[in-house]
């Protein structure tokens, strides 16, 4: 379902934009080499764990947030996640992109793994910040491959939206 227009986020320009990066411990590392290798400045970015929650007088404009949880066995990662974008809800700006990874708890997250996994969050991005629904961007036969090996491996990628 297409949002409208006026509900949709402008273009984000990962060199300029406020990233925040939030998520188990053994996955930040991972995020944050994917987010630098994606062209996010480092200066901009603030990588919060699940566990460690930002204090809750602290305030950010942030226009993205990527969030990537591992989910042991038959955890519901999806409502971890959730919560997690909920917790750091004050960093962000009101209608900021929101993108969840989750990891499968027996995935080991190789090299080539990875670059698919920065690419389809990438995708995820541009997808949010398309102007109109029917403008959305195109993937590719290799990108549908990659979803298909992410998928296969116990990754998946999703944007949720919190709120109004």
């Amino acid at each position: 379902m297409a949002r409208t227009p006026r509900e949709r986020h402008e273009p984000i320009n990962l060199r300029a934009a406020e990233v925040v990066l939030a998520g188990t411990q053994d996955l930040l590392p991972v995020l944050r080499g994917a987010a630098v290798r994606a062209g996010v400045d480092a200066m901009r970015m603030r990588v919060v764990g699940v566990d460690d929650l930002p204090d809750p007088g602290e305030r950010g404009a942030a226009e993205l947030a990527v969030i990537a949880i591992r989910r042991p066995g038959d955890d519901p990662a999806f409502h971890r996640a959730h919560e997690a974008a909920e917790l750091i809800a004050p960093l962000l700006a009101p209608n900021a992109v929101r993108i969840v990874v989750t990891v499968s708890g027996m995935t080991r997250l190789a090299p080539k793994l990875e670059r698919t996994l920065t690419s389809e969050v990438l995708h995820q991005i541009s997808a949010a910040s398309a102007p109109s629904g029917s403008s959305r961007p195109f993937r590719s036969l290799r990108m549908r491959l990659g979803l298909a090996g992410l998928k296969a491996s116990g990754v998946r990628v999703f944007r949720v939206s919190i709120g109004t």
